[in-house]
């Protein structure tokens, strides 16, 4: 049968360092690079996972898989989907890897496809491996870039096996042409997962910063033609979303701020961000977290967080922030407007 057409990186902006995406949260992905490669199911159904290593992660345990997402390029609507999440103590081949947790979907478009678990899966082990059951004739997109033992393949040929006990398939391995798989993704699946670390060292949460100390790469932050003082990040649009939305920046009037949250002074400007998809529709809700950064005022920067009004009526929502010299990021979910506030 053929299956065709790690590297183990933790990115949020696309860039190399852990960030909350919400009050605690973290996006789990292998992902390193923009080049993208459709690979197709055929012959029967197959098991498509990532594996990541929680403990160079810095994820704290027990920690709680609530997401998990996949770029599509071809679904195969009515066809059962499985998301699997296992947990591993040892690393190494998820051959003795045990199912943590499952869930049935259906899959109807292409793009960027989320799922929010209906009982988040809580993960004891020091490695994880998310990913997909997925039908013949689903294609889904894989990043070209780096190495590829890190996603792993499982089928059985002209049947099914027990997804509780990866054991049971007949074909299982990491696909970087070796054997028995032998496919060369070239890359890595792109299979990404949002996970909550147990809170021991004093997570973030949101309405809070936290300063980041690290050395980081802010260049794929693009400032917005219309608003100088807002960055948004180019590599969630074009690798996590595939270009399938654009976003801009204006400027509003401040007699359009939604009431301010108690406890918190409005600062500086009052921003609109609008997604566009295909034809022009718009899109209030982003398919997944877009970082936003904005430069403060330099006499704010050290309580500033970022505000992102949404909703009917709209209304404030506090995210949580990290400070990163003399900016201020967030994860932003929702066209509406943007702003930063002290407290």
């Amino acid at each position: 049968m053929m299956k065709k057409a790690g590297l183990l990186v933790f990115s949020l902006f696309v860039i190399m360092l852990v960030i909350p995406v919400n009050a605690g949260s973290q996006v789990l992905s292998d992902n390193s690079g923009d080049g993208n490669a459709p690979w197709h199911i055929s012959g029967e159904s197959s098991v498509v996972i990532n594996g990541f290593d929680l403990n160079s992660l810095g994820v704290q345990r027990p920690a709680v898989i609530d997401k998990v997402s996949i770029s599509v390029n071809t679904p195969v609507p009515g066809s059962p989907v499985t998301v699997v999440v296992y947990q591993d103590a040892n690393g190494g081949s998820p051959v003795d890897a045990m199912l943590a947790g499952s869930q049935q979907v259906d899959i109807t478009s292409a793009g960027t496809f989320t799922v929010t678990l209906t009982s988040p899966i809580t993960i004891t082990q020091p490695v994880v491996w998310v990913g997909f059951s997925l039908p013949v004739g689903f294609t889904f997109n894989a990043d070209t870039s780096g190495t590829s033992v890190l996603t792993y393949w499982a089928w059985t040929t002209g049947g099914t096996f027990d997804l509780s006990k990866l054991s049971t398939a007949q074909v299982l391995g990491p696909s970087d042409g070796t054997g028995p798989v032998n496919i060369n993704l070239n890359g890595k699946a792109r299979i990404t997962a949002e996970i909550t670390g147990a809170n021991s060292s004093g997570t973030p949460t949101a309405g809070t910063q936290t300063p980041n100390g690290g050395d980081v790469n802010l260049g794929v932050m693009a400032p917005y033609s219309a608003c100088g003082n807002v960055s948004y990040d180019t590599g969630d649009i074009a690798s996590s979303l595939l270009s399938a939305i654009a976003v801009s920046c204006t400027q509003v009037p401040i007699w359009q701020n939604p009431p301010v949250p108690v406890g918190y002074t409005f600062k500086g400007t009052l921003y609109d961000i609008i997604a566009f998809k295909e034809h022009g529709n718009v899109e209030k809700d982003f398919p997944i977290a877009i970082t936003h950064c904005i430069t403060p005022d330099a006499n704010d920067i050290g309580n500033a967080v970022i505000g992102s009004a949404y909703g009917q009526p709209r209304a404030w929502h506090i995210l949580t922030t990290v400070r990163f010299g003399n900016v201020v990021c967030a994860e932003v979910r929702h066209g509406g407007n943007l702003a930063y506030f002290t407290h």
